[in-house]
């Protein structure tokens, strides 16, 4: 082999070194994109917040001191397929006292609620893909007399007491507005409608004097 043939051999192996080195970056370039612009935004977590009457979205339980507790509780539910939804938080952001003239009195709150069962209290957790997980929204204690249809106000189950005493509700129809925010997700808000007429009843009559209704999606 001459000095000329190996030098055209030498030029055409560094060609097509070039080449390849092309249609590699051409083909990072492309997965990335694809990766950023179709699987990424397919498995970003989609979270909703959800509510039934019936199930375990509305409890009576026992309390420590020996008496009842009637727990109303929300889900938040991740979408089937995606990625987990991490650093999750519900915040109730302002409540509203619905007055029968239409106008509306209304609280800011912005303090996170607290996840159902957790030991300290957490506001902050993960929640899977196709899975769901509660978290407390409001509470009434039974009365100190049995027997008795008085009860004591309705409480907002927030992370902190506020000072001013905005978690604690008396008798009238309210709305609670939720933000749900994630690290790796788009924040949501929901606007919850309820109830209260203040009398307290055990086992699910309760349920005919806290009255909740399904959350609804807010733009």
């Amino acid at each position: 082999m001459t000095p000329d043939h190996l030098a055209v051999i030498l030029g055409t192996v560094d060609t097509w070194a070039t080449v390849f080195v092309a249609i590699g970056t051409v083909g990072a370039v492309a997965y990335a994109l694809f990766r950023d612009l179709f699987v990424e935004p397919r498995r970003r977590p989609r979270l909703e917040l959800r509510f039934e009457r019936i199930g375990n979205d509305q409890v009576v339980v026992d309390t420590a001191e020996g008496g009842e507790a009637a727990y109303v509780r929300l889900r938040v539910v991740n979408g089937k397929r995606k990625d987990t939804a991490d650093d999750v938080v519900v915040v109730a952001t302002e409540v509203r006292l619905l007055e029968d003239s239409g106008r509306a009195e209304v609280t800011p709150i912005m303090l996170p609620l607290t996840w159902s069962g957790s030991n300290p209290p957490l506001t902050v957790g993960a929640v899977h893909p196709g899975s769901e997980r509660h978290t407390d929204l409001l509470h009434v204690d039974s009365p100190a007399r049995a027997g008795t249809l008085d009860a004591a106000p309705l409480q907002l189950d927030l992370a902190s007491k506020p000072a001013g005493g905005q978690g604690t509700l008396e008798p009238g129809r309210y709305e609670v507005s939720l933000e749900i925010r994630a690290r790796n997700a788009d924040a949501i808000r929901y606007a919850v409608p309820f109830t209260w007429d203040g009398k307290w009843e055990g086992g699910a009559a309760m349920w005919e004097h806290l009255r909740v209704e399904p959350p609804r999606r807010l733009r």
